[in-house]
């Protein structure tokens, strides 16, 4: 599994620039070929006194929280992120756990540090699945008790997240007092995080809050610990990010052979068809295709599907064009692994009454995309750069038959 952990920046009172950075975080990991973004604690809202600023405590299915989730399946990266939480009356230090679009998961935090004493602690441990992989989360004070981490292990997490906004005594007003605080936070909570995964035997990665805010500031630290408690990190306290990479298979077996067919018009169009399925939230549009039936080969399956989907058995097949290997949420969890193919046609219009039968596939819609249409619409799509690979298919540099095409 690659993990991209970032140390960034949480201001309070400051939703729509917190949000704009997690979503910046996320392109940038989708870029990196992560698989999941992991941000500090408290990393949506800011650090919150529900004391002092209870109105800054937000909900679960607050407009915010759904932005962040419905990015999770643009950017085909899922999201661990932070924020303080209001549940009726009362007030959580929450990690949310977010794929393809959905809420995965909550964790609240069980274990409460100094200054927290407006906040309820939770009362389950914070163990997820991305794929087959299992992921546990501890957070900031949690570091100095055991109990978090071991629910976590005993739960069948092979990596534990490490979320913290440790908030520094004194204000930093030279690089000096700046090191000082990051200083501080290696010892003690990057310590913590050293003892859990030798006492464990997993990694922990490590994401902390950066910066100064209009009342506190955070030490910034993204590590990754081995299991043998080597370290790899960021070099101070600014904001940034760390791809860490874990041993997490996310594969889920078996895997799913399918094929995707790439209709390309004179113009450079593709023909796309657009997916809504009531197992995940919104819609996306893709290729054509499907999985391979039994003793089926990928060519027959190609020509198969053109003729289900498009009503189609007279189109020009072929070459291969590359391949992709994703797993993602329809209902449960699955890895499907695709070859691509080339099809070159004339532009035609499919029957809407074939399109009427093809709802139980979840298929709504066919629309012939060009790559300039799908920047500046930018819908959910797959993959993330069908607009780039159209780009390439145009000037003639077909991909090879064993490129990777990406998420």
């Amino acid at each position: 599994m690659r993990i991209l952990v970032a140390a960034v920046e949480a201001q309070k009172d400051d939703l729509d620039g917190n949000l704009a950075r997690h979503l910046a975080v996320l392109e940038q990991a989708r870029a990196q070929g992560c698989q999941l973004a992991v941000f500090p604690e408290f990393s949506l809202t800011g650090s919150v006194d529900p004391h002092a600023h209870p109105e800054r405590a937000l909900p679960v299915d607050a407009g915010p929280v759904r932005a962040l989730l419905a990015a999770t399946s643009r950017a085909g990266v899922a999201a661990l992120f932070g924020i303080a939480e209001r549940d009726g009356g009362a007030f959580h230090i929450a990690q949310l756990y977010g794929h393809d679009g959905r809420l995965g998961g909550v964790y609240r935090k069980r274990h409460l540090g100094e200054g927290e004493e407006g906040y309820r602690p939770g009362r389950d441990p914070g163990v997820f699945e991305l794929g087959a992989a299992r992921f546990g989360v501890a957070l900031c004070a949690e570091g100095g008790v055991d109990f978090p981490w071991d629910d976590a292990v005993a739960g069948g997490a092979s990596v534990v997240l490490f979320c913290s906004a440790p908030g520094l005594y004194g204000r930093r007003t030279d690089e000096r007092g700046w090191r000082a605080g990051h200083g501080w936070w290696v010892s003690a909570g990057l310590g913590d995080a050293v003892r859990h995964a030798r006492r464990l035997g997993v990694p922990v990665a490590m994401a902390t809050q950066a910066g100064s805010t209009e009342d506190e500031d955070f030490p910034g630290l993204a590590a990754l610990v081995s299991p043998a408690g080597e370290v790899a990190r960021l070099p101070d306290w600014r904001a940034g990010s760390l791809v860490a990479e874990v041993a997490a298979d996310v594969t889920v077996q078996p895997v799913r052979e399918a094929v995707r067919c790439l209709l390309v018009d004179q113009a450079g169009r593709a023909l796309l068809v657009r997916y809504a399925d009531h197992r995940v939230p919104g819609d996306w549009w893709g290729v054509p295709g499907g999985g391979l039936d039994a003793d089926e080969d990928h060519l027959a399956a190609v020509r198969r599907e053109l003729r289900e989907e498009l009503n189609r058995d007279d189109l020009q097949v072929g070459p291969w064009i590359g391949r992709r290997c994703h797993t993602f949420w329809l209902g449960r969890w699955m890895t499907q692994r695709e070859r691509w193919v080339l099809c070159r046609a004339e532009p035609f219009e499919v029957d809407p009454g074939h399109v009427a039968t093809l709802s139980a596939e979840a298929i709504q819609e066919l629309r012939w995309w060009s790559a300039a249409e799908l920047r500046a619409e930018a819908p959910s799509m797959t993959p993330r750069d069908l607009p780039a690979l159209l780009d390439r298919i145009a000037r003639g540099d077909l991909p090879d038959p064993d490129e990777d095409l990406g998420v």
